[in-house]
């Protein structure tokens, strides 16, 4: 009898074995016709997140192509190539089956102009250069040092502050790197930490070499606000005086870097 069951298991081992190889069979058989059916075509490549670029700007650099297959496409490649843009910050792509590729794109935003040879250039929170940029159409402060500070500087305006215009730390630079001169972490710092509605109001921020922070007003004022400090709370108390204040084309300046005890001089002396 141990004989007989012996031969009964074997047999039924052949047969699971038989039917094992089958299946698997069947399943790459699937498979196979699946990654070759049309359904994981790419049909659609959807952009989000973009503003300073159109949708067939982004599709175009990634190289990512409608009627590849979906599961050939290399999202890292593509990812790599978007992120050559200064603008682009962050990127995330990712495949929505059967049919449709997602970019998602977080864009680095200008908050100044630093000037540097030939114009000037636009800069986010990380001192990154974004882009040429133009006083006239940004709408952006201009970021500006001391002569001593940036050599061969020259001025821009009637402050008779020396931005970094021609100096070798600018004429190397090129869009996508970054800014590193001193001065400009703290003004950056600054800025960022203004009322949004006050930083559209300027027209220059200047950091001297002790690192006291001068704002200029498009109307002209003189803002001191002292060292880096507070300066959400001191950006809320200029916007206090400069709506409560008249005739602001008579203003000196206005000294907040004590925050309790503001100043507004006139040019008369009052």
């Amino acid at each position: 009898m141990s004989e007989v069951f012996k031969k009964q298991n074997i047999k039924k081992f052949k047969l699971n074995v038989g039917e094992s190889i089958f299946f698997i069979f069947l399943v790459i058989l699937a498979a196979y016709i699946f990654w070759r059916s049309s359904l994981f075509e790419v049909k659609e490549i959807l952009v989000q997140g973009n503003h300073s670029f159109t949708a067939a700007e982004i599709v175009a650099l990634s190289r990512l192509n409608e009627g590849t297959n979906i599961f050939k496409v290399n999202l890292s490649q593509a990812g790599e190539r978007i992120m050559a843009l200064p603008l682009v910050k962050e990127v995330h792509l990712t495949r929505k089956f059967p049919s449709q590729i997602i970019i998602e794109i977080k864009e680095r935003c200008p908050v100044a102009l630093v000037p540097v040879k030939g114009g000037f250039a636009e800069v986010d929170p990380e001192g990154v250069y974004l882009r040429p940029g133009k006083i006239s159409a940004s709408g952006l402060p201009v970021i500006t040092v001391t002569k001593e500070t940036i050599p061969d500087g020259r001025s821009i305006s009637g402050t008779g502050f020396q931005p970094v215009v021609d100096s070798k730390p600018a004429q190397a630079i090129k869009p996508g790197q970054v800014f590193d001169f001193p001065g400009l972490k703290i003004a950056l710092k600054v800025i960022t930490a203004l009322p949004h509605d006050l930083t559209t109001s300027l027209s220059e921020v200047y950091v001297d070499k002790q690192g006291q922070i001068f704002l200029y007003h498009l109307s002209g004022v003189e803002c001191r606000l002292g060292r880096a400090t507070n300066i959400a709370r001191k950006g809320i108390i200029l916007n206090q005086l400069f709506s409560q204040l008249i005739n602001t084309h008579q203003l000196e300046y206005i000294d907040i870097s004590i925050t309790g005890s503001p100043v507004v001089k006139y040019k008369d002396g009052k």
